[in-house]
């Protein structure tokens, strides 16, 4: 199974944001074939923290275990969606900003998500911790920039983070060919360490 792992957006902060992205919709003119950009969901919005592509189904609840200990050793993040940008002239994002505590504490739980399947060398060297809110059909789509640039003095309500998620993703399989994201698990930040053991979910 596709397996990543994500901070889930709270439903006040999704609908703050859904605001601000309907103010920039997609105003391309009709008649013209496939739309150019294709719009994330709003339930499917999400900060990824580590992404596992294909995972065998019996190393779940190893991996649940092993993130349930990093989640222990994180504490919650007040966090906010602030700012906006564009990678590689395709994907349209808002950022993440950590309100506290400061001094990179979001960046470090990402990192030690990701180390759980791709240590060192096959870890990712750069981090943006981001919620993607559009994908162009083709590099360099007309507005795409010009939407960024309209989102990057947005600023959302803040919230604590308390929980990881844990999640599969299917492509292809919700309406209009987006992907169908499901919990596997979630686990509390700062919680209690896992005994051996620690249960699928």
């Amino acid at each position: 199974m596709r397996l990543f792992v994500a901070l889930a957006l709270p439903p006040q902060v999704q609908e703050h944001l859904d605001l601000a992205v309907a103010a920039v919709g997609d105003d391309e003119p009709a008649g013209r074939g496939a739309p150019t950009l294709r719009w994330v969901a709003p339930g499917l919005r999400h900060i990824t923290l580590a992404f596992y592509g294909e995972v065998p189904g019996g190393a779940v609840p190893d991996l649940t275990a092993d993130l349930a200990a990093v989640a222990a050793a994180h504490g919650p993040l007040r966090l906010q969606v602030r700012g906006a940008g564009v990678f590689a002239g395709r994907t349209l994002w808002a950022g993440v900003r950590e309100v506290d505590p400061p001094g990179g504490a979001l960046v470090r739980l990402m990192t030690d998500c990701e180390d759980l399947r791709h240590p060192d060398a096959a870890r990712r060297t750069r981090h943006r911790a981001h919620v993607t809110l559009a994908r162009a059909r083709r590099p360099d789509a007309a507005g795409l920039d010009r939407r960024a640039q309209v989102l990057s003095v947005y600023s959302g309500p803040t919230w604590l983070a308390e929980d990881l998620e844990l999640l599969s993703s299917e492509l292809g399989a919700g309406k209009g060919g987006a992907p169908v994201h499901e919990v596997l698990a979630r686990l509390p930040l700062g919680g209690p360490t896992p005994a051996a053991g620690f249960p699928d979910h």
